[in-house]
């Protein structure tokens, strides 16, 4: 979408040269880069595909898309990835290597965003965890939670909580597209993304489709992938909602679409949601207010967010105005 091929040439350099990857599929969302686009197909001919579409149908309606195609290919794993998303070279044979210690083959991949804020934590998890899928970004409360704060606690009196060894495969309760490794079975028997998410946790929503099929998640610490723009680079998805810089439609969605998807995935009851996503968002703007204080921007973010929350337990509204994607 946009005018993203600086991003996006980097991709395609680093998947065409990867000689396990038989066709890279294109989804042009209306971009400002369809010159570009046809002549490094023509360079690369019969292995690139484009699915041109009239407008930006966002993440999801773009990544439907091209799984959508990729259902009907003949290969064995689809590899999924944002256009600034740059693999690492013989990325795949990488993932392949990691696969020799999954006999069942049930299992999708996730490479190493190397340069995500955060990222590098998944490979010095405790060892108390629970990664199958909780359905909600919200999980303020939780007996789980409680449990494992108290295991914590010895950690945290003696100096902070300590790290686990390094774990070069770590399992995760979901994945992002940038970097999925997916077995073909999965691709064509899982729930396409909802397209009328547009932008953000669609792809958490799409991972506990596949994993409900019965695959399992990990990430690897082996291949890197290189994210060559972040939305929030400063890695604060939570200050990064407040940054002026930030579209506003940005913010929108990414609210909007924790509601909508954690409503109708969660396995907690509603009461305790609807508790779970007002103690975040109260949370969420008082951490808001001490980084940036009561500017003009920071109330018109809170409005906007509270709009969003809304929105996410309306499904028939509409997008406001100004939160209408570029």
């Amino acid at each position: 979408y946009g005018d993203r091929w600086v991003f996006l040439s980097q991709v395609v350099a680093s998947v065409m040269s990867d000689k396990n990857i038989t066709k890279l599929v294109i989804v042009d969302n209306d971009s400002k880069n369809k010159n570009e686009i046809d002549e490094i197909t023509k360079e690369y001919s019969g292995r690139i595909v484009v699915l041109r579409q009239e407008k930006n149908l966002g993440s999801a309606g773009g990544f439907a898309k091209g799984i959508e195609y990729a259902r009907s290919t003949d290969c064995d794993f689809v590899f999924l990835l944002d256009d600034d998303s740059v693999p690492e070279e013989n990325s795949i044979e990488k993932f392949i290597e990691v696969l020799k210690y999954f006999p069942s083959g049930k299992v999708v991949l996730s490479g190493n965003r190397v340069n995500v804020p955060g990222n590098q934590d998944f490979f010095y998890q405790p060892s108390i965890t629970d990664v199958s899928p909780r359905g909600t970004f919200f999980q303020v409360f939780s007996w789980n939670k409680i449990l494992h704060f108290l295991r914590l606690l010895p950690g945290l009196y003696s100096g902070g909580i300590k790290r686990g060894p390094f774990i070069p495969i770590a399992p995760t309760e979901a994945f992002v597209y940038g970097a999925a490794f997916i077995p073909i079975e999965a691709v064509r028997e899982a729930p396409l993304p909802d397209v009328s998410l547009f932008l953000y946790g669609d792809d958490v929503e799409y991972s506990w489709g596949i994993k409900r099929l019965g695959y399992e998640s990990y990430i690897c610490a082996s291949p890197k992938i290189y994210d060559v723009d972040l939305t929030f680079g400063d890695g604060s998805h939570i200050f990064g909602l407040f940054k002026p810089e930030t579209l506003p439609f940005k913010v929108y969605y990414r609210i909007r679409n924790m509601v909508r998807i954690s409503v109708r995935n969660t396995r907690q009851s509603k009461p305790v949601l609807f508790i779970n996503i007002l103690v975040w968002i109260t949370g969420l703007f008082v951490l808001g207010f001490f980084k940036y204080g009561t500017t003009r921007t920071y109330w018109e973010r809170v409005r906007l967010i509270l709009r969003a929350v809304y929105d996410g337990y309306n499904v028939n509204t509409k997008v406001p105005k100004e939160a209408e994607p570029l």
